[in-house]
Order: C-alpha cells, then sequence, then structure tokens
C-alpha cells in the first residue's frame, strides 16, 4: 500500500543539513539512513558507522519499519557517527 506524499526529515550530523527522503511507510529505517547519507554525504558514506534516533532515543532495530515505529508523515529522524571523533 502506498501512500502519497509520505517523507520524513532526517538531520545528517555529520553536514549539519537536513534532507527530506521521500519513502514509504514499509521502509526499514536502515533504508531511510541508507537513503539520508547517500543524499547530504555522498557515496562514500559507510550507513554501517551510523547510527539512527527517533524522537530523541537509539533506534536499536534499524530491520523495523517506519510504520512499526509509529513514524508519521514528515517525522524527523536523525542520523549521527557511531564513534565520536576527535575535534580538529
Amino acid at each position: 500500500m502506498t501512500t502519497p506524499n509520505f517523507s520524513v526529515r532526517v538531520w545528517v550530523e555529520d553536514v549539519w543539513d537536513t534532507v527530506q527522503i521521500a519513502a514509504e511507510p514499509e521502509w526499514p529505517v536502515t533504508r531511510v539512513k541508507e537513503e539520508a547519507l547517500r543524499t547530504a554525504i555522498g557515496t562514500q558514506a559507510d550507513p554501517a558507522q551510523y547510527l539512527v534516533k527517533l524522537r530523541g532515543g537509539l533506534v536499536l532495530n534499524e530491520a523495523a519499519s517506519l510504520a512499526q515505529l509509529d513514524v508519521s508523515n514528515l517525522t524527523s529522524l536523525t542520523v549521527l557517527a557511531a564513534r565520536r571523533r576527535p575535534v580538529r
């Protein structure tokens, strides 16, 4: 079942920018993370090196669909590095 005009906003910490991803409620969080990284950073980003937060909490099961996590249209997610990086 396709929901027209369903999208999520994803803040990608590495670039301090928000991207809007046209998604489907059935998409797993992993797919949204991959799309956001590809859009914001490019192909060099390794999705395994990033975590996803929803409503301030870490998404532990990224295989869960957006619908299973009660993500509605224009909900915000955060993608951040799994490990802290040194400040230069």
